[in-house]
């Protein structure tokens, strides 16, 4: 799996947490290094006519050569092997992982026509499971072994902090990497959340230093270097409303609106697609768009978060999700 802000560590602590005999492979979070000079040369050049994707290209060679090193020491038959974002290693590397496993299952927690090199490797899973729903509907018909699913929670963590209702100032938490697309959403919704004397801890990860320079605003922080997962979570604990902003690449919920329905938060959110879902409500969540202005937000910040079935809450939980892919 992808070692993106180790959130590795979170399905490790939930799989052993469930009594799992785990042995976790993840891509390598150090900084990548050039095997040798030429390497370096070749994608400076291949930059000047236009290709971005040389370095990336050795990062998934590198990705997939250090997996079938941890494979090689895998002498045992497993009986589950999950693949998160299966598009970052090889065919020929997952045909191995194949042979050890008596089911070899994927996640694509991003979308095909953004990766494309997943479509290629479904048919060597025996299921593949797909997050955007928009995904399912297109290649359901192509492929009997697509499955949908939802993102989830982590419920390992059990100390759920109740919403600090009446507590004032009320403190909004959102992080996420600098996308183009989305930034004057956060900009505005920040001014509004100034304007309404609450406390911003708005954090966005920035990787072109320019980015600071030319979106620098009073409640924004810019930050270079990104909280892990699980600091993450405990930055949503302390907050009264967490903002979700959604990725436009994306058609379905990102992790952070099962946080807030796990730990009880109120959410702000630009997904709509958040009212299909059977945990959805209007006083613990506000979908915004440009019609909802400041006055809407004010009156939503003002009602008392509704506490959702347990029973509801649970279908979204990590121990419900991992059964499901596991005994589909």
């Amino acid at each position: 799996m992808p070692h993106h802000f180790k959130i590795y560590e979170g399905f490790k602590k939930n799989l052993e947490n469930l009594d799992f005999d785990i042995k976790l492979l993840f891509t390598s979070d150090s900084e990548f290094q050039y095997d040798h000079a030429a390497q370096k040369i070749t994608n400076f050049f291949r930059k000047l006519v236009g290709d971005k994707n040389y370095k990336n290209t050795l990062k998934d060679q590198y990705n997939d050569k250090s997996l079938r090193k941890a494979l090689s020491s895998i002498n045992q038959k497993v009986e589950y092997a999950l693949v998160i974002r299966p598009d970052y290693f090889s065919k020929e590397t997952l045909e191995i992982l194949k042979q050890k496993t008596n089911q070899l299952i994927a996640y694509q927690w991003d979308g095909l026509d953004r990766y494309p090199k997943a479509k290629e490797l479904i048919n060597i899973f025996d299921r593949f499971f797909l997050f955007d729903v928009d995904d399912y509907e297109k290649y359901k018909s192509q492929y009997a072994n697509v499955f949908p699913i939802t993102n989830f929670y982590f419920d390992f963590d059990s100390e759920i902090d109740p919403h600090k209702t009446g507590e004032d100032p009320k403190e909004i938490f959102f992080i996420g990497s600098f996308i183009e697309k989305r930034i004057d959403d956060i900009k505005y919704l920040t001014r509004i959340f100034t304007e309404l004397k609450m406390k911003t801890n708005i954090n966005l990860l920035y990787f072109d230093e320019r980015t600071p320079l030319l979106h620098q605003q009073n409640g924004i922080n810019f930050i270079e270097k990104p909280l892990t997962y699980l600091e993450t979570l405990e930055m949503v604990k302390k907050a009264d409303i967490v903002l979700d902003v959604a990725d436009p690449v994306h058609n379905g919920l990102s992790f952070r609106i099962f946080e807030t329905l796990h730990y009880s938060k109120k959410l702000i959110t630009t997904n709509p697609l958040v009212k299909d879902y059977d945990f959805y409500s209007p006083d613990n969540i506000l979908v915004w768009d440009k019609s909802v202005d400041k006055n809407n937000i004010k009156d939503f910040l003002s009602k008392d978060h509704i506490k959702i079935d347990d029973e509801i809450r649970k279908n979204y939980s990590f121990t419900n999700w991992i059964w499901t892919i596991l005994k589909n």
